[in-house]
């Protein structure tokens, strides 16, 4: 009678603990789904598509669609300021090379050349790109060497979000050699950027015309809540010197 009575209770317990069992595996929240699987380019464009909403969308997808382009007169005898929407360049006058015969590449921004005497056609075209402000200048130009600042090819860049004071916003240029986005300041400080957070304004002085970006801040990863990276690290848009 005793051991039929324990063995009695040794069923009821081991019962009693599968359906706890089974209970639990019932009633247990769904594990979170998986990262998808994606290439680097496509998880690029996830990431700027999912940016963390307490960074009010900093540094996310284009903030606009829209793009615009406008050509320009310039006579380059004398002092001239492009105005691109909400984007500007000023020119000193005799600040432009002779394309003809001043040639395009690193290893001639700060050469001597022959300033151009006749009128020149630029054609700007401006837009977002990774939710800032960019603009591309055609033809590709060289700007007459110089160590005074009061003869300074200047470029202003609007950006489409508001700065944060505690950021730092180079104006970065896009070499047409392979596509990398170059931070300049880095190996010449007279490229480094002026910020007008007020205005939402960065400005640098330029050396030579094509492809520039206003860069920083950061993109986040929604799936994991707190992974944040700089807009400029992704494969393919890595920023070099």
């Amino acid at each position: 009678m005793r051991v039929s009575m324990l063995v009695r209770w040794g069923m009821a317990l081991t019962a009693a603990v599968m359906v706890g069992a089974c209970s639990d595996t019932a009633t247990a929240p769904p594990s979170a789904p998986a990262r998808p699987r994606l290439s680097d380019k496509q998880f690029e464009q996830w990431l700027l598509d999912n940016g963390g909403v307490s960074r009010d969308g900093r540094g996310r997808k284009d903030k606009t669609d829209s793009g615009w382009t406008q050509d320009f007169t310039v006579d380059p005898t004398r002092a001239y300021t492009i105005k691109a929407g909400d984007h500007q360049v000023y020119f000193p006058a005799n600040s432009i090379c002779d394309p003809a015969t001043s040639g395009y590449g690193e290893t001639l921004w700060d050469q001597p050349c022959q300033p151009l005497t006749q009128p020149i056609t630029i054609h700007a075209s401006w837009s977002s790109k990774y939710g800032h402000a960019f603009i591309d200048f055609q033809p590709a130009l060289r700007f007459v060497p110089t160590s005074d600042p009061s003869r300074y090819v200047t470029i202003t860049l609007k950006d489409y979000y508001d700065l944060d004071a505690s950021q730092h916003y180079p104006i970065v240029w896009q070499r047409p050699a392979d596509g990398l986005w170059i931070d300049e300041s880095i190996n010449d400080p007279s490229m480094a950027t002026i910020q007008d957070v007020g205005g939402n304004r960065v400005s640098r002085r330029l050396k030579h015309f094509s492809g520039y970006m206003i860069a920083g801040a950061e993109v986040c990863d929604a799936w994991s809540g707190g992974w944040c990276a700089p807009v400029m690290s992704f494969a393919g848009y890595l920023v070099g010197n």
